[in-house]
C-alpha cells in the first residue's frame, strides 16, 4: 500500500467519523426531553383539534340528532337535580337515593 492509499483512507476514516458524530449529535439533540415533550404536545394538540373538526362537521351535517344527543347527555347528567324539580312541582319530597 503505498503512502498516498493510506492518507486516502485516513481521510476517509476521519470523515467517516465526522458524519457519525454529526449523526449522534442530531440525534441526541431529537432526544432531549423538552423536544419529546414538545413533539407530543404538538401531535395531542392535531389530534385534538382534527377531532373537534370532524365534530363540527358532523353537526353541521345533522344538527338535529346532534341537538338530540346533547340534550340527552345533559339530561342524563343532570337527572337528579331535575328529579328534584319535578318532585318539587308535584309537592313531593325527592330522596334521591333511588334512580327510578
Amino acid at each position: 500500500m503505498s503512502e498516498a492509499d493510506v492518507a486516502r483512507a485516513r481521510a476517509e476514516v476521519a470523515a467517516a467519523r465526522e458524519r457519525l458524530l454529526g449523526s449522534a449529535h442530531a440525534l441526541q439533540a431529537r432526544l432531549k426531553p423538552s423536544v419529546l415533550a414538545s413533539d407530543a404536545w404538538e401531535s395531542a394538540r392535531d389530534a385534538g383539534e382534527s377531532a373537534a373538526n370532524d365534530a363540527v362537521r358532523a353537526i353541521r351535517k345533522r344538527p338535529v340528532a346532534a341537538s338530540a344527543a346533547a340534550i340527552g347527555v345533559t339530561a342524563l347528567l343532570a337527572r337528579k337535580p331535575i328529579a328534584r324539580l319535578i318532585a318539587r312541582l308535584r309537592g313531593n319530597d325527592y330522596d334521591g337515593d333511588s334512580d327510578e
